[in-house]
């Protein structure tokens, strides 16, 4: 795929509104079965006229509960690897030049700092809110039509699976879903994460592209996530509710480091 960026431009970081919705866009249904119609479709798509649009990437904005702070990855995993079967995220990050063990993801600071003083009151975790972010871009690609659809509507997918994602982990915290419901529900997004994968690859130039290559890669990941909470043989719904919240964290952090990137 030849896509040719004339223009970047940083937006000023704002509330990320979180979807909670887990069904995709019809866009991505059609990007899937258009794959999955072989290989003249495809070529008939990549044929079409090229067109300039631009596609907007909303900010990134989010808390974390940090649960500790360790000088090495390796300490970190280590730290991190007794939280997921307690319902936390056990997800190890480097933030600021430090390596934090992440428990959750939340909206707002006031939700993750209230989540870090229990933490601290009731379990004696040393546990703080640490903000997540990255600024908004606006890139402005020429490429047929379908194939930037394509992009955005990935982007879209994974925003609106990372935030189901702790919608679900909370639900079976409060009971509000069995465990076999939230398996069902993830295997259902591991199909359009993969679906979306399969889309991105299609396109002719895809690995040449870095935006593509990289939203490919992540639908691909989120896929196999839910595809491994799904198959889980978890019965606790806290074990599975800290599966859900590692697999958010990371998909969000996956996303933040693509808006960085793509903004240098």
């Amino acid at each position: 795929m030849s896509m040719m960026r004339v223009r970047v431009r940083r937006d000023r970081p704002t509330g990320l509104a979180w979807a909670v919705a887990l069904a995709v866009t019809m866009l991505v249904v059609y990007l899937a079965t258009l794959h999955a119609a072989g290989p003249d479709v495809v070529e008939s798509v990549s044929a079409a006229p090229r067109v300039t649009r631009e596609i907007e990437f909303a900010p990134l904005r989010g808390w974390c509960v940090s649960m500790a702070r360790c000088a090495t990855p390796e300490e970190a995993r280590l730290a991190a690897s007794g939280y997921t079967a307690r319902g936390a995220a056990g997800s190890a990050a480097r933030l600021d030049g430090e390596w934090h063990v992440l428990g959750a993801l939340y909206e707002n600071e006031k939700d993750a700092r209230r989540v870090a003083e229990r933490l601290k009151k009731d379990e004696g975790i040393e546990a703080r809110a640490v903000r997540l972010e990255a600024g908004g871009l606006r890139l402005r690609i020429t490429a047929p039509q379908t194939q930037i659809d394509a992009l955005a509507a990935a982007d879209r997918l994974l925003r609106e699976q990372a935030a189901q994602l702790g919608q679900v982990a909370l639900q079976l915290d409060r009971g509000e879903i069995r465990p076999d419901g939230a398996r069902t529900l993830c295997a259902m997004a591991a199909t359009e994460a993969g679906e979306t994968a399969k889309a991105l690859s299609a396109i002719p130039g895809a690995a040449e592209s870095r935006l593509c290559a990289a939203l490919e890669e992540q639908s691909r990941a989120l896929s196999n996530r839910m595809d491994a909470v799904a198959r889980s043989a978890e019965k606790e719904p806290a074990a599975l509710s800290g599966m859900l919240r590692c697999a958010q964290i990371e998909t969000f952090l996956a996303q933040r480091e693509l808006l960085e990137g793509l903004g240098k």
